[in-house]
């Protein structure tokens, strides 16, 4: 575990060399700034929308960013020679990455809504989307040799974990959307302000922590066969 507290730092320190952590706050005071300065009305779909884009976003573009800067400057060659596991990279990628977008989501909530909703939906709703989405991350990242393949890569992924979406929106009901598990982060998000079904709670707590066993597997799978 002393490595994995060692790969924590290291990854905290690249995350404000890199300017990572300063593109998050720019950011999300940038959203903040957008609730704050809404006319009367009501806008809880829009929070909702921010609240999901931040770890959607975060977790998707900064470990690409942060595992090609390592890669452009041999950092990942070096790692190789090192005690560190590859579950120990990666829990480090998933947790410093996930804890700034998961404050990010706070902030947005807290300036969209005040102090009072429910954490025991919000913290896993928006917990388990960025832990999901950072190690989905790592997983396109590991196949591309620049930023722009990365983001036509990571295309990919939004766009299909966008649809939600649609439903949330009332464009569309359809069912489908809930093979995706941006499905069950948005219940979890929405179940943090308004009442939600308990059927719909159900899947979505179960399916998320679901998909966030796959991505874990997977991404170690790949890091493996790339002898990182």
């Amino acid at each position: 575990m002393n490595n994995l507290a060692i790969s924590i730092r290291w990854d905290l320190i690249r995350q404000v060399r890199y300017n990572i952590l300063a593109s998050a706050v720019v950011v999300n005071l940038l959203y903040v700034l957008i609730m704050l300065n809404l006319p009367e009305g009501d806008y809880d779909w829009l929070a909702i929308f921010l609240i999901f884009n931040d770890p959607m976003g975060l977790g998707l573009m900064f470990v690409g960013a942060l595992y090609l800067f390592e890669k452009s400057e041999n950092t990942l060659q070096a790692l190789n020679v090192t005690p560190l596991r590859h579950w120990q990279y990666l829990l480090s990628k998933v947790l410093t990455l996930s804890a700034i977008a998961l404050a990010g989501s706070l902030v947005i909530g807290w300036a969209a809504y005040g102090w009072w909703f429910h954490y025991g939906y919000f913290l896993p709703g928006a917990g388990l989307s960025a832990t999901m989405f950072t190690m989905l991350g790592i997983c396109v990242a590991v196949h591309c040799r620049t930023f722009n393949d990365y983001l036509l890569r990571a295309v990919g992924v939004i766009l299909p974990m966008a649809l939600p979406l649609l439903n949330y929106f009332g464009i569309t009901e359809s069912l489908w959307w809930y093979l995706l598990p941006s499905q069950a982060s948005i219940i979890l998000l929405e179940a943090s302000f308004e009442p939600v079904e308990g059927w719909k709670l159900a899947y979505a707590f179960i399916y998320l922590a679901a998909w966030n066993v796959g991505a874990y597997l997977l991404a170690i799978r790949i890091l493996k066969r790339q002898n990182m």
